[in-house]
């Protein structure tokens, strides 16, 4: 796979991404949800209020995994494996895992398990509780990022640059595109937290907000957990 194909396939899912995030962003789907109509086992029919954001996570949801599913494709092709194997590609080098990337894995582990702390804490109407939980999980995946940024600083100290072979470019990528979709989920985050600060704010006011930055830190958890399995086992 061509480095700048891959390159093409990021700058579409950032465009994506931007679109979905601003949807996200809007105040309106927190006061106003969409209808959709079910019918009970009686026969009788009734609506459900479904909040337009939730759809749209989703929805972008659907598209991410569409798109790290086609790098992880292309990752195991380029390998040599698959189609790969018939062009007898020979040119794959692993590079080395930095130690850090465990310490990564973790801070993004805790960072999860905080967000789901804090959903939690909204049910039980705990403000303190939820202002706290929800402040850590966003300072681990705030670490969780500098790690990365570590992690690449020391693989180009080990000399394998982005352009120094398929394995660290792949590496570079998918790395660089799962911290592209954790950053759009702090900006989220952070709109939730100066909300938050606002002694007028409500916790019904930043619930589905919370419940949903919870629901996209779990999935990007378990990209993470896909990928470093990949990148370890390869």
């Amino acid at each position: 796979m061509n480095i700048w194909v891959a390159f093409g396939v990021l700058s579409i899912g950032v465009i994506v991404w931007f679109l979905l995030i601003r949807k996200l962003n809007t105040r309106s789907w927190e006061r106003h949800g969409s209808s959709v109509h079910v019918r009970s086992a009686r026969g009788d029919v009734g609506e459900v209020e479904v909040p337009p954001a939730r759809i749209a996570l989703w929805v972008f949801l659907a598209v991410i995994t569409s798109l790290f599913g086609l790098f992880i494709s292309a990752y195991f092709i380029r390998m040599g494996h698959g189609h790969g194997a018939a062009h007898a590609i020979s040119d794959w080098r692993s590079v080395s895992k930095p130690s850090i990337l465990w310490v990564n894995t973790a801070m993004l582990i805790l960072s999860s398990v905080t967000m789901q702390a804090a959903r939690h804490a909204v049910k039980l109407n705990n403000r303190a509780r939820v202002l706290g939980f929800l402040s850590a999980g966003g300072v681990f995946a705030v670490l969780f990022l500098g790690g990365q940024l570590i992690a690449w600083y020391q693989l180009r100290g080990a000399g394998y640059g982005l352009t120094s072979g398929p394995a660290g470019a792949f590496f570079y990528v998918l790395t660089g595109v799962h911290g592209l979709h954790l950053l759009g989920g702090l900006t989220v985050w952070l709109k939730t937290m100066i909300r938050m600060r606002r002694r007028a704010a409500e916790l019904i006011d930043v619930r589905l907000s919370i419940e949903l930055c919870t629901v996209y830190w779990h999935y990007l958890l378990l990209v993470w957990l896909v990928m470093f399995a990949l990148l370890l086992s390869t």
